[in-house]
């Protein structure tokens, strides 16, 4: 399968990413099966960080792999996924053994959604209504690749300059 990452920086060799703000699944490689979500991403980046031009990062990688990887996988958001997400976002998560994860983004308009969930002072109540709005929303997926074990899988392809 292609996985696509979208970036402003030119590079060759995938490394784990020590974020300056907090995500989803901590720190690691993001990528994402869709083509669009990625460039779009790249058009963010460069626009966020005045520098450098949107990029488009194309990989393959062997699906047979995950069998001999820890994964960890989302399919759609769940009461387990938000506890997750919210655990990474406030760098709260101790236990993220995982080679990689697999699940949707929370992106910009779920954000809203995850604070009222992390400031939520009964999370099991209101996590059907949190569910209910972030499952209104048509979340693009993300394999964040974690370890170097991982890392391996995946090769890169091509480079666009978009």
């Amino acid at each position: 399968m292609f996985l696509y990452h979208g970036t402003n920086i030119k590079f060759d060799k995938v490394r784990i990413i020590l974020p300056n703000r907090t995500l989803d699944f901590g720190a690691g490689f993001y990528t994402t099966s869709n083509k669009t979500q990625a460039i779009d991403w790249a058009k963010v980046v460069v626009k966020r960080a005045n520098f450098g031009k949107p990029l488009l990062n194309i990989y393959e990688f062997d699906e047979n792999s995950l069998q001999e990887l820890s994964v960890k996988k989302f399919e759609k958001p769940t009461k387990e996924w938000l506890d997750f997400v919210c655990e990474h976002r406030i760098e709260k998560y101790s236990d993220d053994n995982y080679d990689l994860i697999i699940g949707p983004v929370a992106n910009d308009n779920t954000m809203p959604v995850l604070q009222a969930y992390m400031n939520a002072k009964n999370k099991d109540l209101y996590a059907p209504v949190a569910l209910s709005e972030i499952q209104a929303e048509k979340l693009i997926d993300q394999f964040v690749f974690k370890t170097n074990l991982s890392l391996k899988r995946v090769k890169l392809k091509e480079i666009i300059e978009l």
